[in-house]
């Protein structure tokens, strides 16, 4: 069995991407997508780009092909996740530092133009429900926001002046709350894209612990035609 397998990553409906993906590795989805042409509307050419929470290292990779950056910097808390998201640097034949680190430990004497937050942020409550953790790690709590508010904190320490963030806000994480620490610690943020998306089936008979949640106001979802419909939002932050 090969350790990586050659994949073609469609982003929309006109452009995609070949990647190399293993099982250990959390795959490409929704929220990647969105960053990517997040990203892409902001990043200047030359910028310096850090990626945390990288995984395959997707994004980078896509930023490096279509040359918004000259190298990669990226991190991830796993080690699958590291040595896959170096395999796809090298294919690329990009020039790179990918290192494993929580959040912003191992970036300390780092300033960046521009900072791409793909790190877990929905309920660990859901761990179990969703399937999508055996290998990746998600323990942001069961607001799901303790790493999203912890970057939230210390962006600025690691970007340069007119620097910018962007990062999900996905209906499975208690909204509320960030937008509300964003506005009391004088972070400002405008909402980029918002795209809504039906929970998987394995979400369906787990609908009394959905309620819950929702009830708490940790999670935002509503039903429609028969299916359970949440969102993702990407907000720019600086």
């Amino acid at each position: 069995m090969k350790k990586y397998e050659l994949k073609k990553v469609q982003l929309n409906e006109n452009e995609s991407i070949n990647l190399y993906l293993n099982k250990k590795v959390f795959a490409p989805n929704l929220t990647t997508f969105l960053l990517i042409k997040a990203s892409k509307k902001i990043i200047k050419k030359k910028n310096k780009v850090l990626e945390l929470g990288c995984g395959s290292g997707i994004i980078s990779n896509y930023l490096y092909k279509k040359k918004f950056i000259k190298k990669i910097y990226a991190s991830d808390i796993s080690n699958s996740a590291i040595n896959c998201s170096i395999f796809n640097a090298i294919q690329n034949k990009a020039d790179y530092e990918i290192k494993k680190s929580k959040l912003f430990n191992n970036w300390k004497d780092y300033k960046f133009d521009f900072i791409i937050n793909d790190i877990s942020a929905i309920t660990s409550k859901l761990n179990p429900v969703s399937g999508w953790y055996e290998h990746a790690p998600n323990d942001s709590g069961s607001d799901g926001i303790k790493f999203t508010i912890k970057i939230l904190s210390e962006f600025k320490k690691y970007i340069n002046k007119n620097g910018k963030m962007i990062i999900p806000i996905i209906g499975l994480a208690n909204k509320k709350k960030i937008i509300s620490y964003m506005e009391k610690n004088s972070i400002k943020y405008k909402k980029m894209y918002s795209q809504d998306w039906p929970l998987p089936k394995q979400f369906y008979k787990h609908k009394k612990l959905l309620l819950n949640l929702k009830k708490k106001n940790i999670i935002e979802f509503e039903e429609k035609f028969g299916f359970l419909i949440t969102k993702t939002e990407i907000y720019c932050c600086y």
